[in-house]
């Protein structure tokens, strides 16, 4: 448990102490500019004796030969680059004399940032790189030693090259951490190889001694350094190299001894991949790099360039323990070429690119190199984040797998639209990554089908071995089996339901790695799931036939609705017309009499001696009836009617409706106009089907939603008026709408749905139970 707790805290201390490193001097380093002088003193002359092409003493005139008389305006000697180091870093004036010149004062200014960024932002994407993928694989592998012992090599790997910059410019402690950190990489990277591949011998644990021994001794004679020791800088730098010699060749030494493993053993991939990744990555930085500087040559290309191929290690690393059963390695190794060339081949297009339109002026190598280099981070940073958001997204889902076929199990059920049964148990192969499968499916009735994908399409022979053996295993009992290697498929899963039979033979895998026998199971699983695809796939096509009479018919049937949609239609016009019709009459005929006949009864009333008459009394009850009988009259007009509609238009009627409502019920009725006055008209026909529509709506908001609150929009646009009501009650089954025609309930939506189709426009609702109702009606204008 305390281990537990201190592995934690370790990685917590480790990644906090990396981010603050980075940004401390990435900070630092960008206002430093970067000399690239380095000096000996000769006969008690300091004289010039490398300058690197790309520091600004080369580009101020500064080469190897020329005397340098002081540094900040005093003795070389005296200065303490110069004194530790044998350099120039750091300097604000530099006093030179060049052969046959006369002595000049050079003056240091701080290039521009933009400069700095882009010189050395390559370097920092790549140490950030290394950093990034040792933390995501002990994320997604943390019970394993591998992945922890990758995160501390990926740590030290990405903060030495984080440390490079800082170090070429002199910065307090730069240089010698970034001595410490690349003397200590071959010991972490042995160790790490011997923990991957379970080769921790005897030999291997001397030549972890043995590197700890000169990586202590590194670490000494920087220590001692600070303190005033002299030692040549160049001799440190050699040391380490050959540290890191001594520790690459004995990781390849161990590859290759893995390597002439057989081809089913799992190490052997494990051994391949990294070794090519290895490879790819260390050898462009030994050759043109770490060579010429033992030999105290001068050097092929700038370090960053060789530098930059040493993204490819932690991206194989990275994989080789992430994915430890290793389904095809091959397929890993053609993606990082295919990544490789493509970077190459795009950074050159983009280079000419920028030549063309005049934003660099000469092509430069150097140039180039910026480009590619830029270009190459970007792949990697890309693929980087695709792959953490993939990551993140199958936590979140809870899709994510313990081992590879687990994962391939999960992203073959993620794909399940192949109706073909050709194309399933090709989908099977290429996740499972075997060689070819054959399956043989059949039901009692006699239907019989036969599949076979990879290396069994077209191969009779070990077709007609497979087909006997189904045949035997049908006539005697069905059971998972796994065969030797002299049989054609390594494991046949049977799949039994019912009158369905179905037989799965499945291939040798590609890497030629053995099924495990905790993949059975899994296996076991995925076949069971085929084969219920396969019996579905039967069902589906005897189906089809059925669906294609059905789907004559269902033409027929359109048909036959269309006519009744129409006949609808028109129903719905009569039905306004003729309440048109029947209100005028009521206003003109009934209610005129009505109110006659109350004037009347007034004047009668008024010629009445005595109150106290019971006759007078008969007569005002008579007449508080025809009252009655008037306003009743006028509300059934106004509902059949209204009058509002038909003399101030559609917003004034609406308010006066609502403020009815409202006088009546409990309820709260929010009118909210957009793009449209109160005095604008629309067509009558539009105006009664959208007041028809926001009438249905509110009453159905009152009788059914149990709401006391309705939101109501009404936006004209340029060619449609839109009404929305809103509601927060307890809502309903939006999918029960089409049957409420058949038992003739609801008539109220579908009268809406029917008045506003009528006129071309469209009808929405959505609902769900308890979360309201929201009513949608648009019609064009």
């Amino acid at each position: 448990m305390l281990d537990k707790i201190f592995r934690r805290l370790a990685f917590r201390i480790a990644n906090a102490a990396f981010v603050i490193v980075c940004f401390v001097y990435f900070t630092v380093l960008i206002n430093q500019p970067y000399v690239g002088l380095s000096l000996e003193s000769r006969g008690g002359d300091w004289n010039v004796t490398f300058s690197d092409p790309h520091g600004e003493g080369y580009r101020l005139g500064i080469r190897i030969g020329d005397m340098v008389l002081k540094v900040d305006n005093d003795d070389p000697g005296k200065y303490l680059s110069t004194k530790k180091w044998g350099e120039a870093e750091g300097a604000s004036t530099i006093t030179v004399k060049s052969s046959g010149a006369p002595v000049r004062v050079v003056q240091i200014a701080k290039p521009p940032i933009t400069y700095t960024l882009l010189s050395e932002l390559p370097m920092a994407a790549l140490g950030f790189i290394f950093w990034l993928l040792g933390l995501v694989t002990v994320f997604k592998r943390p019970f394993l030693a591998q992945a922890r012992v990758l995160f501390w090599l990926n740590w030290l790997v990405g903060l030495v090259i984080i440390l490079a910059p800082a170090s070429s410019r002199g910065l307090i402690l730069a240089r010698d951490l970034e001595g410490m950190g690349f003397s200590l990489v071959p010991v972490l990277l042995v160790n790490f190889v011997s923990v991957l591949t379970k080769t921790r011998n005897i030999l291997n644990r001397l030549i972890i001694w043995i590197l700890c021994l000169i990586s202590a001794l590194v670490c000494t004679i920087l220590v001692l350094k600070e303190f005033g020791a002299v030692f040549a800088a160049v001799e440190i730098r050699k040391l380490a190299l050959v540290n890191g010699l001594i520790g690459t060749v004995t990781v390849l030494w161990n590859l290759v001894r893995l390597i002439k493993l057989p081809a089913d053993k799992p190490e052997k991939n494990q051994a391949t991949i990294v070794f090519a990744g290895l490879a790819l990555g260390l050898l462009p930085f030994i050759i043109l790099t770490a060579v010429p500087i033992l030999l105290d040559v001068d050097l092929i290309v700038n370090p960053k360039v060789s530098a930059l191929f040493i993204a490819i290690v932690p991206i194989t690393l990275s994989y080789v323990v992430v994915y430890e059963s290793l389904p095809d390695g091959r397929k890993f190794l053609e993606f990082i070429i295919i990544s490789l060339v493509s970077g190459i081949l795009t950074s050159w297009l983009f280079t000419w690119f920028l030549v063309l339109i005049g934003v660099i002026m000469e092509l430069k190598i150097e140039t180039y190199l910026l480009v590619l280099s830029l270009t190459i981070m970007a792949l990697f940073i890309f693929n980087l984040i695709k792959a953490l958001l993939h990551y993140a997204i199958d936590r979140t889902l809870g899709n994510r797998g313990n081992c590879s076929i687990e994962n391939k199990t999960v992203e073959l059920n993620g794909n399940r639209s192949s109706m073909n049964e050709a194309l399933i148990v090709e989908e099977l192969v290429n996740q499972l990554g075997l060689e070819g499968a054959f399956v043989i499916v059949e039901d009692l009735k006699g239907w019989c089908t036969k599949c076979a994908v990879g290396r069994y399409l077209g191969d009779t022979t070990e077709q007609a071995i497979m087909e006997d053996y189904y045949q035997t295993a049908k006539s005697t009992r069905h059971s998972v089996e796994t065969f030797s290697s002299d049989f054609p498929v390594e494991m046949y899963i049977p799949f039994v339901s019912d009158d369905f039979t179905c037989g799965i033979f499945l291939g040798h895998r590609r890497s030629y790695i053995k099924f495990k026998s905790n993949e059975v199971l899994l296996l076991t699983s995925v076949c069971y799931q085929i084969g219920q695809r396969l019996k579905a796939i039967r069902v589906i096509k005897q189906l089809s036939r059925e669906i294609n009479v059905m789907e004559k018919k269902s033409r027929e049937s359109q048909r036959r609705s269309q006519g009744l949609e129409v006949i609808n239609r028109l129903l719905f016009s009569n039905l306004e017309e003729e309440k048109k019709v029947l209100a005028r009459e009521i206003h003109d005929g009934s209610l005129q009499i009505g109110l006659d006949l109350n004037r009347r009864m007034k004047e009668l009333i008024v010629n009445f001696s005595s109150e106290n008459n019971n006759n007078f009394h008969n007569v005002s009850v008579i007449q508080d009836m025809i009252e009655d009988l008037n306003y009743e009259l006028r509300s059934i007009c106004s509902n059949l009617r209204p009058s509002s509609l038909r003399d101030l238009g559609l917003i004034p009627a609406v308010e006066v409706l609502f403020q009815q409502i409202m006088q009546k019920e409990l309820m709260v009725i929010f009118l909210e106009v957009k793009g449209m006055s109160r005095e604008q008209r629309l067509k009558e026909d539009i105006e009664v089907v959208a007041f028809r529509f926001l009438q249905e709506g509110i009453n159905n908001v009152m009788k059914h939603s149990g709401s006391t609150r309705a939101d109501v929009t009404i936006t004209l646009e340029d060619e449609s008026i839109e009404m929305m009501i809103n509601d927060s009650g307890k809502g309903f089954d939006p999918q029960k709408i089409a049957d409420w025609s058949l038992v003739g309930n609801h008539f109220g939506i579908i009268g809406m749905k029917e008045r506003i189709e009528s006129l071309g426009g469209e009808f929405y609702i959505s609902s769900n139970i308890g979360d309201g109702v929201t009513l949608k009606g648009t019609i064009p204008i």
